[in-house]
């Protein structure tokens, strides 16, 4: 892909995400590492959006790789600003999957569900199979903190390989159309974040438990240092999940925690 055909498909990712703001950059490679270790990178403060139509070296929670293929794969990260410290920013990547799972929704794909923290579910003949992922990652001043926000999405079925969970895809057995998609995200990522901003996330808290895939269920949360087990309540306003012990509900936060349980069929 050259400089201009990259340019070319910026400007058409522009042009079909309304939301985004005019101060935006939103920029197009033919491959790099990982789209978010870019934009950690800078520190210009500009908004800026990076797609990669393959990546290399992607990051998923817990240190696992993310390897997208041209065409198989969404790949993108933001990086956006907001005032104030890191902790106001708990339960971002809640919200951000309520978003990517809307856009989607909205572009006629059916069965999609958020498992928390930050995985994008979808049905599958088997139960429910990861779609995609949400990475975010800090740098934070005493003024400021900011977010790269980075998204990965499968379009066409992973290969085969060892996988921590199902695995699931938007197309299956046609060409899978990158610029559709990749707009519809940045177009809801771009109206829900300031939205966030204002209001954190108890804006997004009870989309987010309408969209919980397993909402009601017996689950099982697996610490660093201990396992919960009880029924999936939902999220709180802070981003926190809830779990009904029994005699208690315990509040799991964020980044501390992986939810192991079974899935609906």
């Amino acid at each position: 892909m050259t400089a201009d055909d990259a340019s070319t498909l910026a400007e058409a990712l522009r042009d079909r995400a309304p939301s985004v703001p005019a101060d935006w950059r939103v920029d197009v490679c033919a491959r790099t590492e990982s789209t978010n270790s870019d934009l950690l990178e800078r520190r210009d403060g500009v908004p800026c959006a990076l797609f990669a139509l393959a990546q290399t070296g992607g990051r998923g929670r817990r240190g696992r790789s993310w390897t997208a293929l041209p065409g198989d794969s969404l790949t993108f990260s933001l990086r956006v600003r907001f005032d104030g410290r890191a902790d106001r920013l708990s339960g971002l990547s809640l919200a951000v999957g309520v978003a990517l799972a809307e856009a989607l929704t909205a572009q006629g794909f059916d069965g999609l569900a958020l498992k928390w923290p930050n995985d994008l579910m979808r049905a599958t003949g088997q139960g429910a199979g990861k779609l995609g992922g949400v990475l975010i990652e800090l740098a934070s001043t005493p003024t400021h903190t900011d977010a790269v926000i980075g998204v990965g999405i499968n379009l066409a079925p992973p290969p085969p390989g060892h996988y921590a969970l199902p695995t699931a895809a938007l197309f299956d057995g046609t060409q899978p159309d990158w610029l559709r998609i990749a707009a519809a995200a940045l177009d809801a990522l771009a109206a829900a974040l300031p939205v966030f901003a204002a209001q954190g996330f108890s804006a997004f808290a009870e989309r987010w438990n309408r969209l919980n895939l397993h909402a009601g269920y017996a689950v099982e949360v697996e610490g660093e240092m201990r396992a919960l087990g009880g029924l999936c309540v939902g999220a709180d306003a802070d981003g926190a999940l809830l779990l009904d012990c029994g005699d208690r509900i315990e509040r799991v936060l964020a980044g501390d925690v992986s939810l192991r349980a079974p899935v609906r069929n």
